[in-house]
C-alpha cells in the first residue's frame, strides 16, 4: 500500500515514503534557480553588448566639429560647378566664345565620361598665364568687384577649369598670334604638373578633359 499512488477525486494521494523524494526534488529546483540568479547578477557583458552601449552613448553626444581637408573642399566645390559632363562642355564652349573664336569643335566619348575635348580658333592663352590657368578664381574677365557692373563675358568666376582638374585630368594646348609654336601642359587638382612644352599647334586653344 505504501508503494502505490492512489488517485481519488482528481487528487493524487502520495504515500509518506515518497515525501523525502519530493522534498529533495523541491530543494534541487530551488538551488538551481538560485544559481541561475547569481549567475545573471555576475554576468559579464559581451563585446556586442559593449558596442551597442557605446553606440548609444555616442549618439547622445554632439558630433565634433572639424575642418575638412582642402582636397575634400575642392571636390565638393567642383561638384557644384561640374554637375554632369554636359556642364563641362558648356563651360568650355563659353570660354571659347569669350576668346572670340571663329570656330569651335567639340569631341566627346561615352557621353563625356571618358573624354571631353573642345578646340577653338580664339586668341589663345598667353604663355605666362599657363601656370595659374587651372587655379581656382583665376580669370581674365574681371579685376575687381565693380567690374561686375559692366561685364559682358559669359563666364567670369574662374572656377570651370579648376573644377575639371579635381574630377579628371586636364591637358591644354594653345598658341597665340605671332608665335612659331604653341605649348602643351597638363593639370591635376588645380596644379600644373610640368613646365609647358613646345608643341605644334594651330590657332587658338584645345582643352582635353579625360
Amino acid at each position: 500500500m505504501s508503494d502505490v499512488l492512489i488517485t481519488t477525486l482528481g487528487h493524487i494521494l502520495v504515500p509518506s515514503s515518497h515525501t523525502p523524494f519530493l522534498r529533495n526534488r523541491g530543494k534541487t529546483e530551488a538551488d538551481t534557480m538560485e544559481v541561475e540568479r547569481e549567475h545573471s547578477e555576475h554576468h559579464l557583458p559581451t563585446m556586442m553588448e559593449e558596442d551597442e552601449a557605446e553606440a548609444i552613448r555616442v549618439a547622445k553626444e554632439p558630433s565634433k566639429i572639424h575642418r575638412l581637408d582642402q582636397s575634400v573642399v575642392n571636390r565638393i566645390a567642383a561638384g557644384e560647378v561640374i554637375q554632369r559632363p554636359v556642364s563641362a562642355v558648356k563651360e568650355l564652349v563659353e570660354n571659347s566664345l569669350d576668346a572670340h573664336s571663329t570656330s569651335i569643335n567639340v569631341v566627346v566619348k561615352d557621353g563625356g565620361l571618358k573624354l571631353i575635348q573642345v578646340s577653338d580658333g580664339g586668341h589663345g592663352i598667353r604663355y605666362e598665364d599657363l601656370p595659374i590657368l587651372c587655379e581656382r578664381h583665376t580669370t581674365s574677365k574681371l579685376s575687381n568687384f565693380e567690374d561686375l557692373q559692366s561685364i559682358k563675358s559669359m563666364g567670369f568666376r574662374g572656377e570651370a577649369l579648376a573644377s575639371m582638374t579635381y574630377v579628371g585630368h586636364v591637358t591644354a594646348t594653345t598658341i597665340t598670334v605671332g608665335l612659331l609654336h604653341g605649348y602643351r601642359v597638363s593639370y591635376r587638382d588645380g596644379v600644373m604638373e610640368h613646365e609647358p612644352k613646345a608643341y605644334a599647334a594651330v590657332k587658338g586653344t584645345q582643352i582635353m578633359n579625360a
